[in-house]
């Protein structure tokens, strides 16, 4: 394959697609630990990293600093694509995992409310989203798209963020 952001962003999502099928065959508690989440990163960087270099050894690092962020930005979008695909096609799946979502939410709030916000508006706020979760957990239904969508937007502002250093790091080796 030619093109190095394709390249890397369809393999990019396919190591991320399998790092998280493990987690979830090895306990659903895993694929939704924020930390082992937020580790996922490592693979983002590192197949967005690898395409950028191959990028600028293949056309230079003295053009524009738009062409050289555009390699890493791709990449970024097509890992972030399959997640959330991946992600949907989990919960569409598993709705149980949609109820044990909603349990480990449902308790973090209950242990924030315990603790005392110390604001009575987030107080309020706490007591109103456990009644909408306790609400929900009783009729879950299915995972509505508009929210993963959302998330993907999301990460996409987060994903140039890191594009951006990427690039910044391989124009200032020139």
């Amino acid at each position: 394959m030619k093109n190095p952001a394709l390249k890397y962003g369809l393999l990019g999502a396919v190591v991320i697609i399998f790092y998280f099928s493990l987690l979830y065959a090895s306990n659903k508690e895993h694929f939704l630990s924020p930390l082992l989440q937020w580790g996922s990163m490592v693979f983002y960087l590192f197949f967005m990293y690898r395409a950028a270099v191959e990028d600028c050894a293949e056309k230079g690092t003295t053009r524009d600093f738009r062409e050289i962020l555009r390699t890493p930005f791709v990449v970024f979008l097509l890992i972030n694509l399959g997640y959330w695909l991946f992600y949907y096609g989990l919960h569409l799946s598993d709705p149980g995992l949609i109820q044990t979502e909603m349990g480990i939410e449902l308790a973090g709030l209950k242990a924030q409310l315990s603790a005392g916000p110390g604001d009575p508006e987030q107080a309020n706020r706490f007591r109103e989203r456990i009644q909408d979760l306790e609400k929900t957990m009783q009729n879950p239904g299915v995972q509505p798209l508009g929210p993963i969508i959302t998330r993907m937007f999301i990460g996409a502002v987060g994903g140039f963020g890191l594009a951006a250093a990427i690039a910044g790091i391989l124009r200032s080796r020139n």
